[in-house]
């Protein structure tokens, strides 16, 4: 199934603009992290970043937007649970394993907005993708200090493919840099 509920099929993300001020320089921190940040658009809006399906030209948008919220919220995905969503599973994953109240604090002043790209159950990835995007876009908006190996655990308790992704790959061959 592609989309949010169930399965994750894959897909990479990224975004059009890399803004200097989100790559940063650190030995604890590997090449991975660095290439995610630059994928990730910042702006007075909020954060931003594109989760691709299998087919390199279809992707869905997740965005950070700044809002009183009540609950954590997801928008454009009014179709699917929100325990089944893919970004609450994320979501929870990071809860748990971070234990961290400024992710929580974060989700009471910001809401997630979804732009579909990906048609849900067509098996392109989708849910994958935006559980790997989320969590990259996460650590960026609350300066989490994870390692890849920290987000590759992480990522295992959302869904089976979503860790490939933390990666950044096209495909099993192709890497972006």
């Amino acid at each position: 199934m592609g989309g949010f509920a169930g399965g994750d099929e894959g897909g990479y993300w990224d975004i059009d603009v890399p803004p200097a001020s989100t790559i940063k320089h650190n030995d604890n921190i590997s090449k991975s992290r660095n290439r995610a940040a630059s994928y990730i658009e910042r702006s007075d809006s909020g954060y931003s970043i594109k989760a691709h399906a299998k087919v390199k030209g279809l992707h869905d948008t997740i965005r950070f937007i700044p809002c009183k919220c009540e609950t954590f919220s997801v928008e454009g995905c009014d179709d699917i649970p929100l325990e089944s969503n893919s970004i609450y599973r994320a979501y929870k994953a990071l809860l748990d394993f971070t234990d961290d109240l400024d992710i929580t604090d974060f989700f009471y002043t910001h809401k997630i907005v979804v732009t579909k790209g990906i048609p849900l159950q067509s098996g392109l990835g989708g849910a994958a993708s935006d559980a790997a995007a989320f969590i990259l876009l996460v650590k960026e908006a609350c300066n989490l200090v994870l390692c890849t190996d920290e987000l590759v655990n992480i990522s295992n308790a959302v869904g089976a493919d979503v860790a490939f992704f933390i990666h950044n790959y096209h495909s099993a061959d192709t890497e972006v840099k």
